[in-house]
């Protein structure tokens, strides 16, 4: 027996995680890292199923709460400490004998 499809579910495309994260640009792995922050979209899940969809709602409200953190003093300052640690790792990365700078033209990296 067909069952007719209303109008409203066909304006709403629902997306895969996939699909969010290609639209994103972000990698599954970081989708779940925010999600664990609570930091990810809500999700619709299917009962009974493992089948999970992100509404084009969650998607506009996530980018809204994403954008509000962005903001705010503690990601602000979050975003200068690894930004402090990353060049401390580098400077000390550039002090190691072995490092690529430190390499004589023709001379192979010992394995």
């Amino acid at each position: 027996m067909p069952t007719k499809i209303s109008d409203a579910a066909l304006d709403d495309p629902a997306q895969t995680i996939a699909q969010f994260c290609r639209a994103e640009s972000l990698s599954k792995s970081s989708y779940y890292a925010l999600r664990r922050r609570g930091l990810g979209p809500d999700e619709r899940r299917v009962p009974g199923t493992k089948i999970i969809r992100i509404t084009a709602e969650a998607h506009a409200a996530w980018r809204e709460r994403i954008d509000a953190f962005a903001r705010t003093e503690a990601a602000q300052l979050e975003t200068e400490r690894r930004r402090k640690l990353a060049s401390i790792a580098g400077q000390i990365a550039a002090q190691s004998p072995r490092h690529v700078s430190r390499r004589r033209a023709g001379q192979r990296r010992p394995r």
